[in-house]
């Protein structure tokens, strides 16, 4: 598993940003009353490209008339980058309070805008929160325009291809062509932003989770849930990671140290429907996660009109590859060990946390005072692979080390 910018929770991928997670206590300092969203289709199904990067699915869409690159993200209510926002006329028309991904408490503008064209379907008086991305450490170069996320979702019926690399939108399941022989388990809408939810059970353990396409992982359990005995016994033997970091980067910024851990889940059911085998992570904040990971060997569609999350299953996935076991990332301009699991090569070599990295296999890892940063941070997540070996040059306490890495 290389490193991805935009993952929030994955082990060499830890400097990810996912669109802001806010709990269902969204609270409005002052309320607006946009008209009622509007679809309209001129077509009877859209179907849209997606680009995937860094684990992220990007999609071209057109907002009050100007071209824009968003990430599509079914846990994140939608986000315009305020220069978007600012391009485009965007006035805000109140403010909003939540926390990220993180638990890290963040006040945004809220705006409605007009028109939203997404391939043939037309989405009218969409309420957008306005976030200044520029300040995140490697966020603000993978964070083109913002983010479309939960509020479009209610009125359609969205399938999402990974293999494809394609998001059809029609007015429900059938008019997409979902097989009837596909799984259909239960899909809840509890108001705005109305994110995706969806039931799931694990070791005995029933509760629900959000279906996050931002979210590069197959599962990430709340770590209420992970803690639970039952859900112990679910874990096959051997197969767990015990490690400390930050979870990722988010709009509020990178968080704070957590214990981290990995493992493998012999069986999770989504519904009644049964996965096994499932690679899993924690995260500090509820609620549990259902990410991208499942799509690897799944069609998803969610179709609002009718309730219904749908399972195509598409043969099973490529095998998981081995875990780096440490993760590099930028954090206040430097970078910066940032992951580390114990029994890892990385910690046997000596590597530790919160290592200052000055160099990696030669090659400086700072950041240019001026020019093109984004450059230097597309090498670090995008082509540095922790999997092979690596020669460190890292500051500790005042001193220059030289760590060798083996590779896995």
């Amino acid at each position: 598993m290389k490193q991805s910018v935009l993952s929030v929770v994955a082990l060499a991928l830890c400097v990810g940003l996912a669109g802001c997670k806010f709990r269902g206590d969204i609270s409005l300092d002052e309320k607006p009353a946009p008209a009622k969203k509007m679809i309209e289709r001129t077509v009877a199904v859209s179907h849209i490209p997606m680009e995937i990067k860094r684990g992220k699915y990007y999609v071209q869409a057109v907002a009050n008339g100007t071209k824009g690159e968003f990430i599509f993200d079914t846990g994140s209510p939608t986000i315009f980058s305020s220069q978007f926002a600012q391009k485009i006329g965007l006035n805000a028309v109140g403010r909003n309070k939540g926390v990220d991904a993180n638990g890290t408490q963040l006040t945004m503008d809220i705006a409605v805008l007009e028109r939203l064209d997404l391939g043939g379907s037309i989405f009218r008086n969409v309420p957008v929160l306005v976030h200044d991305f520029s300040g995140l450490d490697v966020g603000h170069c993978f964070i083109t325009d913002g983010v479309l996320g939960s509020e479009l979702l209610p009125g359609s019926a969205w399938r999402i291809d990974h293999a494809a690399a394609k998001l059809s939108i029609a007015a429900n399941a059938t008019a997409l062509g979902v097989s009837t022989k596909a799984r259909r388990e239960k899909l809840y809408d509890t108001g705005y932003p109305h994110l995706p939810i969806i039931d799931y059970r694990v070791g005995g353990v029933a509760e629900k989770a959000l279906f996050d396409t931002g979210n590069s992982e197959h599962v990430v359990l709340f770590k209420a849930v992970a803690n639970n005995p039952q859900v112990h016994g679910a874990i096959a033997p051997g197969t767990t990671m015990i490690g400390a970091g930050y979870q990722g980067e988010s709009a509020g910024g990178m968080g704070q140290v957590e214990e981290l851990a990995r493992f493998t889940l012999k069986q999770f059911e989504i519904g009644s429907y049964i996965l096994r085998d499932v690679r899993a992570t924690t995260r500090a904040h509820p609620p549990t996660l259902v990410g991208a990971g499942i799509m690897q060997d799944h069609v998803v569609t969610l179709d609002y009109p009718n309730g219904a999350f749908i399972l195509e299953p598409r043969g099973r996935a490529a095998s998981a590859k081995a875990e780096a076991g440490y993760s590099i990332s930028y954090r206040n301009g430097q970078a910066e060990v940032v992951q580390l699991y114990k029994g890892s090569k990385a910690a046997n070599a000596g590597l530790q946390l919160g290592d200052k990295v000055h160099s990696i296999n030669g090659r400086s890892a700072a950041l240019p005072k001026s020019g093109n940063r984004c450059g230097q941070i597309n090498w670090l997540i995008g082509q540095f692979d922790p999997r092979k070996s690596a020669d460190l040059r890292v500051v500790r306490d005042g001193q220059v080390r030289r760590i060798h890495v083996p590779k896995l």
